[in-house]
């Protein structure tokens, strides 16, 4: 700023220099994702929100724009590595998190699910069109009857001539409206957890976009019913034989997940830092309160803590180091830590933080989401204590006689 001293810290991204963690290359891509998020998404999302609608417009400058592309493997994309992958999470969630939810989704869960596990022919069919939002994908684990306990699937297959025959139900599918679903379901046969590409248009699959949702609301979470639906052979993904295959996914995301939180809050704090600057009230800014600065400190000093204990548990899973007890752990406490974030951000700004343009109310909805979904803080917290303890508590022990 030419020597000139800022008024006040007008962002909590960079208070205790993150960016000096940070290669070049990765900086340009950060600010280069903020203006993006800013330019494409922000000036018609809150409409969108609104009316529980997909934002159609951004799907012509994500095209564009190349952010799917750029995470999916060579030769299909450019192959950037998983802290490229955090930056654009935090700087997409600054701006909305539904539209982080879909771009995240189509990267960390459709695409990556056919690298690891799909076929060359698979990969050369679906990853291109898929990262130029020509097909979107719905990933579909979650059942009305199975949400934390994931491996207890109901969702079927059955061999049968050329293929399989596919029956059951999912819910809370996101794009599960849309083109093409990756679905987990277990055979009859081996009993073993396989997945399966299903086109939201066969024979035999109804999708009912699940209504009167109050966070996440322009993401299209759908009920679908499977009824005897044919899965040809090729459609089956070849390595995923078993639910580790599942958990392997979940792994990479649950890394990813805190990184959108911690994108709200930086959303949230420097939306309302900029809110109580320019208001006064007794004749004097806002900020100039001591019970508004100690919030605003304890805002700070919380998210830096989530970014740099997201940073270390991202760098230990690029060299292959962290622990499914550590990725949960940082899950569990920085979504929970988030909320009292935003709630904070809310409060500050007193009966216009009600208000969907201020953000921090649309923050607290959304948060309730990213709290629950990719393993509930309760089941998070538990798979950090079993590795703690070396005990599993996820179900009431058998009686002993």
């Amino acid at each position: 700023l030419g020597g000139q001293k800022k008024i006040y810290i007008d962002s909590a991204y960079d208070y205790l220099c993150f960016d000096d963690l940070l290669t070049p290359e990765q900086i340009a891509f950060r600010k280069s994702v903020r203006e993006f998020a800013e330019r494409e998404i922000a000036p018609r999302i809150n409409e969108h929100y609104e009316k529980a609608a997909f934002p159609e417009y951004m799907l012509g400058p994500l095209r564009e724009s190349g952010l799917i592309r750029k995470f999916a493997e060579k030769p299909y994309g450019e192959g950037a590595d998983i802290v490229m992958l955090s930056l654009m999470v935090m700087e997409l969630a600054r701006v909305d998190a539904s539209a982080l939810t879909f771009i995240s989704g189509q990267i960390t869960l459709i695409n990556k699910t056919l690298e690891l596990f799909g076929s060359e022919e698979q990969k050369k069919r679906y990853i291109d069109k898929i990262s130029r939002s020509e097909i979107i994908g719905g990933w579909a684990l979650t059942e009305s009857k199975v949400g934390s306990d994931a491996s207890n699937l109901q969702t079927t297959v059955t061999k049968v001539p050329g293929g399989y025959r596919l029956n059951g139900n999912k819910r809370w599918i996101g794009n599960g409206n849309r083109e093409l679903l990756i679905v987990w379901a277990r055979d009859i046969e081996t009993k073993k957890v396989g997945a399966f590409i299903v086109h939201g248009n066969a024979e035999g699959v109804t999708a009912n976009v699940i209504k009167h949702k109050l966070s996440l609301r322009p993401v299209q979470n759908a009920d679908i019913h499977f009824n005897n639906v044919f899965i040809p052979e090729e459609d089956k993904l070849p390595k995923a034989t078993g639910f580790n295959a599942t958990n392997e996914i979940l792994r990479h995301s649950r890394v990813i997940v805190p990184w959108g939180a911690l994108g709200m809050c930086i959303g949230a704090y420097d939306t309302t830092v900029k809110y109580l600057s320019e208001r006064k009230q007794f004749g004097t800014p806002l900020t100039s309160f001591q019970l508004v600065q100690e919030k605003l400190a304890r805002m700070m000093g919380t998210i830096q803590a989530m970014l740099m204990y997201s940073w270390r548990v991202t760098k230990l899973y690029e060299q292959n180091k962290a622990s499914i007890g550590q990725i949960a752990m940082n899950k569990a406490w920085v979504t929970q830590r988030g909320r009292e974030v935003v709630a904070l951000a809310r409060e500050l700004m007193g009966g216009n933080g009600i208000l969907l343009e201020n953000f921090a109310m649309k923050a607290m909805a959304d948060m309730e989401a990213v709290y629950t979904y990719e393993g509930t803080y309760d089941i998070n917290a538990l798979v950090a204590g079993r590795e703690l303890t070396g005990i599993p508590a996820f179900k009431v022990p058998s009686k002993q006689t």
